[in-house]
């Protein structure tokens, strides 16, 4: 490489790699252990990753004291990494690898060649962004993934990386299953960090990499409340969503008992979902409402990321029920009846609440990824006479499995979220009169 005028000399992410003259207005990064603490380097200094993981409302992760995003391909990414570099935030960009479950033959020496020489058109691409802070290889790759050649795969491309891109280290994320990482320690050696997606599990995270012998550093890159597939059920199998307000308590005592505590091996974690998004129902992982509304998981993590809260802290929510009945009480009810709903909320500044209710036809679990991401729309005439915290159902006609959902505003930016999973059951045929003649 020929050396650029102006340019610094710095270390660079891979250990074997000498130090290299950095181009002009590259951020080198650098991950280094000594004596069995784990850090990371941004242009030379200390850098704690507080992230956020979405593709929306990047200012308001600079608000909050947040400093970088994670994204999962380099889809929009020239807009988006623009957009995290003018509010001083890196970027964890991922690059999009197709998974075996998804029919991706890693046998195949002509597939895995076009997604090689694919990774090496994003490199090439990105390498030079100001934002950039490291590379992440896929997504839960270990989904269902025991053929040692997808990790081989993983290890070259990570090497490509090395080779290209000397100055921003290498990641790839698995699931909350841990049981592959002995796949990753025995083939992926390249890698510079591992990245966990971890929720209900996230306790577990520091204990289960000691066992399965992983030394190196790692990030937890998706965490937040329970996940529908880990959460307590009603009786036909509706997941339970936590409130908002409970998610952010939730994701307060794992943010504060797992990754700070293990901040000599964790550098750092990006909290799911910042922005709005379907998944399963309209919020169970998004941070804001459609409207843009912050949660109390947002206020939360300011308070964690600054050690301050914000000046205007989102509404509480204390229960919700339809008919007299919570969530886990399997809610089920005449179609065509009339029940009332009610929730219990608070604002901590004593503002005037608003209330916003909804029912929606609810996800089965047993579907596929791409159908539970697919929206439902709420039903018409179904909510009538709502008034302040309380409204009246018309339950719906048609027998099946419904959610309540209910959204409490301070009008000044802030909002809580709450959902009910009801099912509808179909109300008995009158006997029909017999005569005997």
């Amino acid at each position: 490489m020929l050396p650029f005028a102006g340019c610094q000399r710095a270390s660079v992410s891979n250990d074997a790699t000498q130090a290299k003259v950095v181009p002009p207005g590259v951020i080198p990064v650098q991950v280094i252990q000594q004596q069995g603490q784990a850090q990371l380097l941004r242009g030379g200094k200390p850098y704690y990753i507080k992230g956020a993981a979405g593709l929306q409302h990047y200012e308001a992760i600079q608000q909050a004291g947040g400093n970088s995003v994670r994204l999962w391909t380099t889809d929009y990414a020239d807009t988006l990494m623009d957009a995290a570099h003018q509010h001083n935030i890196s970027v964890m960009l991922g690059i999009w690898l197709a998974r075996e479950q998804e029919g991706f033959d890693y046998y195949d020496e002509q597939q895995v060649k076009r997604q090689r020489e694919f990774v090496r058109k994003q490199v090439m691409r990105f390498r030079r962004h100001p934002a950039l802070l490291m590379w992440n290889l896929g997504n839960e790759m270990d989904l269902n993934a025991k053929n040692p050649k997808v990790y081989e795969a993983i290890n070259h491309l990570a090497q490509m990386i090395h080779e290209l891109d000397p100055y921003h280290p290498v990641t790839t994320t698995l699931s909350g299953n841990l049981g592959m990482i002995q796949n990753v320690k025995a083939w992926c050696p390249a890698i510079d960090i591992l990245s966990v997606n971890a929720f209900g599990s996230l306790e577990a995270l520091p204990e289960d990499l000691r066992s399965n012998g992983w030394t190196k550093p790692y990030i937890v890159t998706e965490y937040g409340g329970l996940g529908y597939w880990e959460s307590p059920t009603t009786i036909w199998n509706a997941p339970l969503e936590q409130s908002s307000t409970n998610k952010a308590e939730n994701l307060r005592k794992a943010y504060v008992s797992t990754i700070q505590a293990a901040r000599p091996q964790c550098i750092g974690s990006y909290a799911f979902y910042w922005g709005q998004k379907f998944e399963f129902t309209n919020t169970w992982f998004g941070l804001f409402t459609p409207e843009g509304e912050k949660t109390a998981v947002v206020d939360v993590l300011q308070e964690l990321w600054t050690g301050q809260k914000p000046a205007n802290l989102s509404p509480k929510l204390e229960w919700l029920v339809l008919n007299k009945q919570e969530d886990s009480s399997s809610v089920q009810l005449p179609a065509g009846s009339r029940a009332m709903a009610y929730v219990g909320a608070k604002d901590p500044e004593g503002d005037t609440l608003t209330v916003r209710w909804e029912v929606r036809p609810d996800k089965p679990l047993g579907e596929r990824y791409e159908e539970r991401s697919t929206p439902t729309e709420p039903l018409p005439n179904v909510i009538q006479e709502a008034s302040g915290l309380q409204a009246l159902v018309v339950i719906p006609r048609t027998p099946g499995s419904y959610r309540l959902s209910v959204t409490v505003s301070d009008g000044k930016g802030s909002a809580a979220t709450a959902n009910l999973p009801f099912r509808v059951k179909a109300r008995p045929r009158p006997i029909a009169e017999v005569s005997f003649k």
